[in-house]
This record gives structure tokens, C-alpha cells and sequence, in this order.
């Protein structure tokens, strides 16, 4: 008996421990509940330091957000690495193929350009050749949008780092949600719950 309630409680307590050994297969995600989430964003330019915060949406619900400002033609800044890509045992490579689309909860004050600069296992440069550019329209809400990566060897090749250029100029008043290559998190529940209009935008334009 006492042997059987030993692998019961083994199998109670590594269950969570299994469930993050799967997470770490997945593609990044950031939902920005805690300050935590952004401490290995990494070589910023031009750009505030981030920062946790609450915002309400245009219905009054709160939401956790980082947010930050552009200070110049050229602002960004790395998710979980830096021009050497991801922070080993902070993020896992993935691959760009099985997971080619990026959703982005936002809202920002003026309508620019935002860009996603990339290296891989194959080209390890970031380099306009491997860049997907995306228009994010001025919001007084919080969007969803969706776009595919769809330039450069994204859908071939094993994704190691990538950066975030919110905007080509500064002024550009950045709230963020969430950013996500596994969808939006929490499913559609989570657009439905908040009543915020699901905007979804294929960024396959031409540079």
C-alpha cells in the first residue's frame, strides 16, 4: 500500500514538471502578466525602457500591458536575446515553417510600419533580406492582428532570434498586449472576452 500511494504522490507533482517540458517545444510567447517576462529584452535602441503596466481597454475592462515610445527613425529591440539571438535557456529556437505567423495584441497612437527582423540556422545576419515589414493602424482600442512571415528563409529554416522595430520614427506610443507565435493566447476566448474587434492582416506586401 505504502509503495502505491509513493508513485501516486510522484506522478501528482511531476505532472506540472512534464507540462513545462512540453512549453519548452513551443514557439515563443509573451503575455506580459509580470515584469519577469521582459527582464532578457535586450539591446533597445531608440527606444523607452519597457515597462509592466495596466491599461483599460475602450470598455473599461483593465489589461497587463508592456509599453514604450519610439525616440527615433530607428527603434527596436529584442525579445528574450539580442544580436546573438535567443538567451540559451531562456528561449528554444523553432521552427519558422511549422510556426509562420506572429499575433500581436495592440494599441498604438499613430499609424507606421512596424518590422521583424530575423537570423536562422542558415543565415545568421539579420539583413533586409530576411525582414517582414507590417502596417499597425492608430487604435484608441486594443487590436488583434495576425501576420505571416513570409520573406527570407522563415518557412525553410529554424528561427534563432528575431527583433521587434515598432515604428521608423519616433513618437510612436507603443501598449502591448501580448506577442505570440502560438496564436492569440487563450484562443479566440480571449478576443471575445475583452470585446475587442479580431482585426487579422496578411503581411505579405512588398517591401
Amino acid at each position: 500500500m505504502k509503495s502505491i500511494i509513493i508513485v501516486a504522490l510522484l506522478c501528482l507533482f511531476s505532472a506540472p514538471v512534464i507540462v513545462l517540458c512540453q512549453n519548452k517545444d513551443l514557439p515563443p510567447e509573451w503575455v506580459f502578466d509580470n515584469k519577469d517576462e521582459i527582464k532578457n529584452w535586450g539591446s533597445a535602441n531608440q527606444l523607452q525602457p519597457l515597462a509592466i503596466d495596466t491599461a483599460k481597454n475602450k470598455k473599461g475592462d483593465k489589461v497587463t500591458i508592456t509599453k514604450t515610445v519610439s525616440l527615433g527613425t530607428d527603434p527596436y529591440i529584442f525579445p528574450d536575446g539580442g544580436w546573438a539571438g535567443f538567451l540559451a535557456g531562456v528561449q528554444q529556437p523553432f521552427d519558422g515553417k511549422k510556426y509562420p505567423i506572429i499575433y500581436i495584441g495592440v494599441r498604438v497612437n499613430v499609424t507606421s510600419t512596424w518590422q521583424i527582423y530575423y537570423y536562422t540556422d542558415q543565415d545568421s545576419a539579420y539583413s533586409e533580406r530576411q525582414v517582414q515589414n507590417f502596417p499597425v493602424d492608430a487604435s484608441d482600442d486594443f487590436v488583434d492582428l495576425q501576420f505571416k512571415m513570409s520573406t527570407g528563409g522563415w518557412q525553410e529554416e529554424e528561427i534563432r532570434g528575431f527583433r521587434i522595430d515598432p515604428g521608423t520614427f519616433a513618437g510612436v506610443e507603443a501598449e502591448v498586449d501580448y506577442v505570440s507565435f502560438r496564436g492569440v493566447p487563450g484562443g479566440m476566448t480571449k478576443a471575445v472576452e475583452s470585446k475587442r474587434k479580431l482585426a487579422i492582416t496578411w503581411g505579405e506586401m512588398k517591401k
